[in-house]
């Protein structure tokens, strides 16, 4: 969320909730824009031309985390 500070002011704040919830509770203008991301359909990894080429490289399933790996360590 973009909150101008003032009109003599070029910059913008990024505001939290609690910000914009307090800004409400003292009636300040206050504009507000909501944005949401969702995907429509589960995009497919050999869809991407570059998954295509190097296929042994990239697993089929691509997740956020690394893959887990056995190391050795100590203190």
């Amino acid at each position: 969320m973009l909150f101008p500070r003032s009109e003599m002011e070029l910059c913008s704040k990024l505001m939290c909730c609690r910000e914009v919830t307090r800004a409400l509770k003292a009636q300040e203008d206050v504009f507000v824009m909501f944005a949401l991301l969702r995907m429509e359909e589960k995009s497919e990894v050999d869809a991407l031309s570059v998954v295509r080429e190097f296929v042994d490289v990239f697993p089929y399933d691509i997740l956020d985390l690394p893959p887990e790996r056995e190391v050795e360590f100590s203190i």
